[in-house]
């Protein structure tokens, strides 16, 4: 990002590219996060700072820019975008509607994920749980705790369960969270440098082929 001189300024974010982000929706600088209403291809605009608790700083040129997606208000059911795709063969994310995922072939698939969880606020309990063509499936959600601020760092967690789907060819299914409090967002960590590690994506899908149907 360009430098950002202050923490209530909310002039344009200049980035070195904004593909993979949401039209609208929310960014993790350093410790703050901030969210915008539009976006062009290197620019995020309409921006409000201090967002979800967190609070508002400077940042210098340069610093990491991630995505961070929230819920829009307590308890509120939201689905889950996923931007890119590593390798895939028969399943693909629906150009129209990236927080779903389509099969072409009928058959069992057996979907791992992992949302990387965090907040700037108190504790919180965030409920995660599989769609199938808009249809909730059975047995599928989990309740996971995430832990409140610490000493100004942020309560974080990582949720991951698997479940066993039978799908036919045009099906889709999605990802889908609520938070109690509203304040607790699923986060692409940057890389580290002490030491030094890769990203941590907010989300990760992975769809394995069990058997034709």
């Amino acid at each position: 990002a360009t430098t950002i001189p202050n923490p209530t300024d909310t002039a344009n974010i200049v980035v070195a590219s904004t593909t993979g982000f949401g039209n609208t929706g929310a960014i993790l600088i350093e410790d703050e996060f901030i969210t915008y209403t539009g976006k062009t291809s290197n620019t995020f605009t309409g921006i409000t700072r201090s967002q979800y608790s967190s609070s508002g700083s400077s940042h210098t040129a340069g610093v990491y820019v991630s995505e961070a997606q929230a819920a829009p208000s307590a308890n509120t059911a939201t689905a889950l975008t996923m931007s890119v795709t590593d390798a895939a063969v028969g399943v693909a994310t629906d150009p129209a509607d990236n927080t779903k995922i389509v099969f072409s072939y009928a058959a069992t698939y057996n979907i791992l994920f992992s949302i990387q969880l965090a907040t700037y606020d108190s504790a919180d309990n965030v409920t995660l749980w599989v769609q199938q063509n808009g249809n909730a499936v059975p047995n599928s959600a989990g309740v996971v705790t995430v832990p409140a601020i610490h000493g100004g760092n942020p309560g974080a967690t990582i949720a991951a369960w698997n479940v066993v789907l039978p799908v036919n060819a045009g099906d889709n299914m999605q990802l889908y969270f609520s938070s109690d409090t509203g304040k607790t967002l699923a986060v692409t960590y940057p890389p580290g440098t002490s030491p030094a590690h890769p990203v941590s994506p907010a989300v990760i899908l992975t769809a394995t082929f069990v058997s034709a149907i």
